[in-house]
C-alpha cells in the first residue's frame, strides 16, 4: 500500500468488518452510477457533477482480501483425503483445493495482479481474533504486485464491451476486478483421481475410466493401452467433451463466488458496483489487435479458427506448452505438490487441519500409483497431438465475469430513484471513510 497506510486497521474498516451478514445479503444491489459518470441516453439521463474519485488502498484492500485472503487449511474431512489437505484455505471454496483461480484488478494506477497462492498460513483460523484482521493490510502490501503502470487500455466499444455496459465499463475512478480461471491443472488432477484405479489400499472399485474422444469417432484418447492391461474398464466410459465440460463449469463458478464476496463487501463499506458479463474475454485477454488488454499469450490451434489463451508470461501461466515442452512435464508439474508428504508440507510452514501423525495420515492416504500418471500423460498428449491445445474442448484460460467498484453519485440516485435505492453505509461512506473530504465539483466547462 503505497499511499495512506494506517497503522493497523481503522475504525471504518472495523465497522465494515462487523456489518451484519444478512444486511448484506438482503441489501446487495448492482449500482451503477459513480462519482464522475455520465448517462446521455435512456431515462435516467445524468451528468454526475463531481470529479472522479478513485477508491483508496484502504478500500481496495477490503475487497481483494473478502475474495482471496488466506484463512487457514483445509478439513478435507473424507474417507480419501488424498492431496486436498495439503492446500490453503481462502474464502471462496475451489475444485480439489487448487485455488487455480487468479484475481486481476485494473484502475486509474495501472494493472495488478493478486498472487493469493503465494500466501502461508499460520493457524487454524487466519482471523481468528479482532487483533488478526490488521494482517489483512499486510496481505495487500506482499501480495498485490503492479505489472502494467497504466489502466487496461480496454476502449468502452465493441468488439470488446457491448453496448449496454460501455457507457460505464473502465471508466475512471473506477476498478475493474477479474477473476482468471485456469482450468488444466484441475482437468489434469481429475483425471488422475477418474483413471487411476491401482492407486493405495482403499481404492478398490474407484478409478478406470475410460476417457473416449467424441469428437473422433470415440475412439480411445491414447489410452487404448491401458484398457488391455486392466487399469481402465472398457465399461465405465466417459466422453473426453463430458469430462472438460464438468470441470470447466465447476471452475468458473470460483470467479463467480469471489464476486459474490465483493458484492457483499460493497454493502459493507458504503461502495457502488456490480458484478456482471457483457464483454469479451478473447478482447480483454489481449487476443485482438484492438487493445493489449491483460497481455495474455495466445496461441492459434489447429482445431479452433479462434485464438486460444494460454498465460501471461511469469504472472499466470497455464500447465500446458508453450510453457512446457510437452505434456508429460505439465503432468509432472501439476502433480509435484501433490505427491507431498505431510512431513514436507509441514516443514514448507504449512498447517495440518487433522491430529492424527503425520505417517497413520499418509499410509491412509491414496497416492497416484506411477501406471496412473503415465495413463493420464498419455491421454493429454493424445489431446494436445490431436487438437493442437490442451484441453481439447475449453480454453485454458477463461474469464466470464468484471466485478467494477466504484464510489456512488448519490446525487443520481436521489434524482431517479426511490427512497431506499442505497443504505446508509453509501450515504455515510465519505463521512466514515474520506473524513468528508469528498470528490471535487467540476468546473463549469466540463
Amino acid at each position: 500500500m503505497s499511499t495512506r497506510k494506517p497503522e493497523g486497521l481503522p475504525p471504518q474498516a472495523q465497522a465494515a468488518w462487523d456489518y451484519p451478514l444478512f444486511d448484506a445479503i438482503m441489501g446487495r444491489r448492482s449500482r451503477r452510477f459513480g462519482i464522475g459518470m455520465e448517462m446521455t441516453s435512456g431515462p435516467f439521463q445524468h451528468k454526475s457533477e463531481y470529479e472522479p474519485y478513485p477508491l483508496s488502498d484502504l478500500e481496495t484492500a477490503m475487497l481483494v482480501a473478502a475474495a482471496t485472503a488466506t484463512t487457514g487449511p483445509i478439513l478435507a474431512e473424507t474417507n480419501l483425503p488424498g492431496a486436498m489437505v495439503k492446500t490453503i484455505g481462502k474464502p471462496y471454496p475451489s475444485a480439489m483445493g487448487s485455488h487455480r483461480s487468479r484475481l486481476f484488478f485494473t484502475n486509474d494506477d495501472g494493472v495488478f495482479v493478486v498472487k493469493a497462492d503465494q500466501a502461508k498460513m499460520t493457524k487454524m483460523r487466519e482471523y481468528e481474533t479482532a487483533g488478526d484482521r490488521d494482517k489483512l493490510l499486510g496481505f495487500y502490501d506482499e501480495f498485490v504486485e503492479k505489472i502494467d503502470d497504466k489502466r487496461m487500455d480496454l476502449p468502452p466499444a465493441e468488439p470488446g464491451i457491448w453496448p449496454h455496459n460501455q457507457w460505464v465499463t473502465n471508466m475512471p475512478g473506477t476498478t475493474i476486478f477479474m477473476p482468471v480461471i485456469d482450468v488444466t491443472k484441475d482437468i489434469i488432477k481429475l483425471m488422475i483421481n477418474l483413471c487411476d484405479g491401482k492407486a493405495g489400499r482403499y481404492a478398490q472399485n474407484t478409478g478406470g475410466y475410460y476417457i473416449v474422444d467424441d469428437r473422433n469417432g470415440m475412439r480411445p484418447c491414447g489410452n487404448q493401452k491401458w484398457v488391455d492391461n486392466g487399469l481402465l474398464n472398457k465399461r465405465k466410459v466417459m466422453t473426453l467433451s463430458r469430462l472438460e465440460k464438468l470441470l470447466s463449469d465447476g471452475m468458473l463458478a470460483e470467479g463467480a463466488f469471489m464476486g459474490q464476496l465483493m458484492a457483499l463487501t460493497l454493502q459493507a463499506t458504503g461502495l457502488g458496483g456490480w458484478v456482471y458479463g457483457g464483454f469479451s474475454s478473447t478482447v480483454v485477454l489481449g487476443g485482438t489487435p484492438a487493445c493489449r488488454g491483460l497481455g495474455f499469450r495466445f496461441i492459434q490451434s489447429k482445431s479452433d479458427p479462434f485464438p486460444i489463451p494460454v498465460g501471461r508470461d511469469g504472472v499466470f501461466e497455464a500447465y500446458c506448452p508453450p510453457y512446457y515442452a510437452n505434456m508429460s512435464d505439465a503432468v509432472d508439474a501439476a502433480l509435484e505438490g501433490a505427491l507431498q508428504t505431510m512431513d514436507e508440507w509441514e516443514a514448507k510452514g504449512m498447517v495440518k487441519p487433522h491430529t492424527a501423525p503425520n505417517a497413520e495420515f499418509d499410509a491412509a492416504t491414496i497416492p497416484a500409483s506411477p501406471e496412473g500418471i503415465q495413463c493420464v500423460k498419455d491421454m493429454c498428449q493424445y489431446i494436445f497431438d490431436t487438437y493442437g491445445k490442451f484441453p481439447a474442448t475449453v480454453d485454458p484460460i477463461q474469464m466470464t465475469l468484471f466485478i467494477q467498484a466504484h464510489h456512488l453519485d448519490l446525487d443520481f440516485y436521489d434524482k431517479h430513484m426511490k427512497p431506499g435505492s442505497y443504505l446508509d453505509t453509501h450515504k455515510n461512506h465519505f463521512r466514515d471513510w474520506h473524513g468528508n473530504d469528498g470528490p471535487k465539483k467540476r468546473s463549469k466547462e466540463t
